[in-house]
């Protein structure tokens, strides 16, 4: 019995320990057989070989605890990014880190952070005739670099000419083989190309298609009537007292004494865009998207108006007269900045790039970070159109968001139908640009862009991103927008065509955006003056809005094997659904929580709310959270639950590990007592160790 024991030991001894992953993007690595694996080299070997190293990845065995993370800060070690699973990324003294590795039972291993881990994937594909052209590359930079280092080391890469830098960026023009001597410099944390940005505006009509003017308004042509607009502003409720910015590629004359006359309530116009020092609209677009937000109507006795037309509005223009496109400023964060600064809490951006579909890259982490750091500003982001079916099997593919509209914190919006009933651009699909080609199997073939509000545009991206998280989050009318004319004499194209002489059509995830963008303006408004919320978060207006949409399940095409939406929402179609502001103006929770200290890991917030037999319970939890790196795979950083605790203590949840909104609904309650725990999962890099949220709930009468 004896031997059998100690046999026993011996071979559970000799099972070698679970092995864990970092779960980065070009791989999952297991640090314990790397190279750089410090359970690999005896302490001189590391003192001698990482001197000079600043950057290292500390894995943990278990999940992160308080503890962990007050032993780092107790040795001088600074926590930079979450690493999945379980790690960290840090700037730290090598001495330090062995110190930490002698005495911590708690290590699974640490590594530096190694050259190969901060390549975007597009280099590992390069030809030898690739490696030497000539490219743009960004080059992403951890906080607390040293920046006189890195010019050191930029001095030492043939052929590199430096674009900008800034303390977070570095934008270089060189070979592409030069990222792999970025990726060298300590402090580099994510190396990409430069993506060429574009606003998303729709254009691909054929050339000879011409845009047609109705006989008369109908109500439809600004795309508010489908969202019920009408409901909000019969309550009073038309964006007063709040203020939306846009970037874009300018407004109208860019001056604002001389505006179009339906531009009323401009504050202020920002010149951004390179090289560039006027803040006009040669190209018509931003003009289009202002008037979606803050159109007054004037110019149409009143009917076509923007969404939150007594609203402030501060245009930015991003437009370079010398690229004659869109542009993002060295410091990108000053797009936010600036208008912030002015006291506008809501920001529409209906731009930006197709070139890594679903990725979550530098620009997204950006537009994170500012919305980490600034939570009671919601930055808004189009989806962008490059829907199309290409397997033609009669459904858009998925799998075709644009960044930045693959950030988790931003409000990425898609695109559904307007419904025109006459004039404008409405063709069949086969009939536009390409059509054959993206859209030739039915029934999507001799569908039209513009004959069904519960369906969603042909062209509108669809999630998920690379990581599985649901977008677009909400969708708005898209097709056949009519708003507000450039009348820059530069401003010739005319989108999808004339209206009139102060109107002109247009379409595109650009379109269905500001129209959002007014929607959570007039949201903030309600949140503030009827529902008594001090200085919403930008969580609690985006809690608001996907708690009160539409879900157009199953879409325009019915059920079996071309059905658009393949399941309710929320879906990688059209998200948590279209918005409506009639459901916001009479939003009526039994809870609503704009909790701005949070919760902590391990730690649960309890709800309850009684329910009637029969009674539908809507949840809504939504959340800002901590900018991931690129440089991973899963870009969730700290992880909150919500679920519902029925009377007989059945427990309804999703339990959700990547994206931060959740939503539980139950559609046929018991009479009693309910309970709602918002439930503290992962919380590794928190505020002051807790992380913020939003919470709604809501009853509605069931069929009973």
């Amino acid at each position: 019995m004896q031997k059998s024991i100690s046999f026993l030991l011996f071979v559970l001894l000799a099972i070698p320990a679970h092995s864990k992953e970092l779960l980065l993007t070009n791989g999952a690595v297991d640090i314990q057989k790397t190279k750089g694996s410090f359970k690999n080299l005896d302490h001189r070997q590391a003192q001698g070989e990482y001197a000079f190293n600043e950057f290292f990845i500390i894995q943990f065995k278990n999940t992160i605890q308080p503890s962990d993370q007050e032993i780092l800060k107790s040795k001088g070690i600074e926590i930079v990014r979450y690493i999945p699973d379980d790690a960290y990324l840090v700037k730290a003294k090598t001495s330090d880190i062995l110190i930490l590795t002698a005495t911590s039972k708690s290590l699974y291993d640490v590594t530096p952070f190694l050259p190969t881990w901060k390549l975007s994937p597009e280099f590992g594909r390069l030809s030898v005739f690739d490696q030497s052209q000539n490219e743009v590359i960004n080059v992403r930079l951890l906080p607390g670099t040293d920046l006189d280092k890195i010019k050191i080391a930029l001095g030492q890469i043939p052929s590199l000419e430096i674009i900008s830098f800034t303390a977070y960026e570095l934008v270089v023009k060189a070979p592409r083989a030069a990222a792999f001597d970025l990726s060298a410099i300590e402090g580099a944390e994510w190396i990409q190309l430069q993506p060429k940005l574009e606003t998303f505006d729709f254009l691909d009509f054929k050339e000879d298609s011409v845009a047609e003017a109705p006989p008369s308004l109908t109500g439809y042509e600004s795309g508010t009537k489908v969202m019920k607009f009408d409901s909000a502003w019969a309550q009073g409720f038309r964006g007063q007292n709040q203020t939306v910015a846009m970037a874009d590629t300018g407004l109208d004359t860019g001056n604002l004494s001389d505006l179009h006359q339906d531009l009323q309530t401009v504050k202020a116009g920002i010149p951004m865009g390179l090289f560039s020092n006027s803040w006009a609209d040669p190209q018509g677009h931003g003009t289009h998207v202002a008037g979606s937000v803050v159109g007054t109507g004037r110019m149409s006795q009143g009917q076509i108006r923007g969404g939150a037309y007594a609203a402030n509005f501060v245009a930015v223009s991003i437009w370079s007269d010398l690229f004659g496109n869109i542009s993002i400023p060295p410091q990108f964060q000053t797009v936010f900045q600036k208008p912030y600064d002015t006291g506008a809490r809501i920001h529409t951006n209906s731009w930006g790039s197709a070139a890594n579909l679903g990725g979550y890259d530098n620009f997204a982490a950006q537009v994170d970070q500012f919305m980490w750091d600034h939570p009671d500003m919601l930055v808004v982001f189009a989806a962008g159109n490059s829907g199309q079916d290409s397997n033609k099997d009669g459904v858009v593919d998925e799998n075709s968001i644009g960044s930045p509209g693959t950030a988790k914190n931003t409000l990425t919006v898609g695109a559904s139908e307007n419904l025109l009933l006459e004039g404008g651009r409405q063709k069949s699909h086969v009939e536009l640009k390409d059509g054959e080609k993206k859209w030739g199997a039915e029934p999507i073939r001799s569908d039209k862009l513009s004959n069904n509000e519960g369906g969603i545009a042909v062209f509108s991206s669809r999630g998920p991103t690379k990581d599985g998280r649901i977008k677009p989050d909400i969708v708005a009318p898209g097709t056949n927008i009519v708003s507000l004319r450039s009348r820059d004499p530069r401003a010739t194209t005319l989108l999808w065509g004339e209206y009139n002489e102060h109107y002109v059509y247009a379409g595109g995830t650009s379109m269905a955006t500001p129209l959002t963008a007014g929607a959570a303006a007039v949201t903030r408004q309600v949140l503030v003056e009827k529902l008594q919320q001090t200085n919403p978060s930008a969580a609690l207006v985006k809690a608001a809005l996907v708690h009160t949409a539409v879900d157009l399940f199953p879409g325009q095409y019915g059920v079996g094997p071309t059905q658009e939406i393949p399941k309710p929402a929320p879906n990688n179609q059209e998200g948590y659904g279209r918005v409506d502001m009639d459901s916001v103006t009479y939003l009526d929770p039994i809870i609503l929580d704009d909790n701005k200290v949070g919760i902590g890991a391990g730690e649960v917030k309890t709800y309850s709310l009684e329910a009637s037999t029969g009674a539908i319970i809507r949840v809504n939890l939504a959340y800002t959270d901590y900018p991931a790196s690129a440089a991973v795979q899963k870009t969730l950083v700290n992880d909150l639950d919500v679920e519902i605790i029925a009377p007989n203590g059945d427990i309804h949840s999703i339990s959700d590990r990547v994206n931060n909104m959740e939503m539980v609904l139950l559609n046929s309650a018991v009479r009693g007592t309910y309970q709602i725990h918002v439930k503290g999962i992962n919380v590794p890099q928190g505020q002051n160790g807790k992380q913020p949220y939003a919470l709604i709930a809501s009853l509605a009468k069931g069929a009973n």
